[in-house]
């Protein structure tokens, strides 16, 4: 699986906890697959991981899942848009998605 199958399936799935749990899987496992951008990979795998930790077991409004899903599919689709682009790119990307993770307000 690529980065790109686990940012398609997460834009088509139902914003939840699942969804975010698939992309937390996803993720860890491009880590061991593709060492070369582990770090982008954990950086996301944290984000899904963290919403997982922190929502399971509450009931959320439909309105925060969605914002939340449309906040870590924007970060996704940026980090694998740089992938490709070596690793002064992806650096500059992540180091842009912390930053607007830092501003935003936290679901995860």
């Amino acid at each position: 699986m690529h980065l790109k199958q686990i940012a398609d399936a997460f834009e088509a799935a139902a914003p939840g906890t699942d969804a975010f749990l698939a992309v937390k899987d996803g993720t860890r496992a491009l880590i061991a697959r593709d060492p070369a951008h582990a770090s982008a990979y954990y950086l996301l795998y944290g984000f899904a991981r963290s919403y997982v930790l922190l929502h399971e077991d509450e009931g959320i409004s439909p309105e925060f899942a969605e914002a939340a899903r449309h906040q870590l599919l924007g970060y996704l689709r940026r980090i694998e848009a740089a992938v490709p682009l070596g690793p002064a790119v992806l650096l500059d990307v992540m180091n842009g998605v912390v930053r607007d993770h830092e501003a935003a307000p936290q679901a995860f």
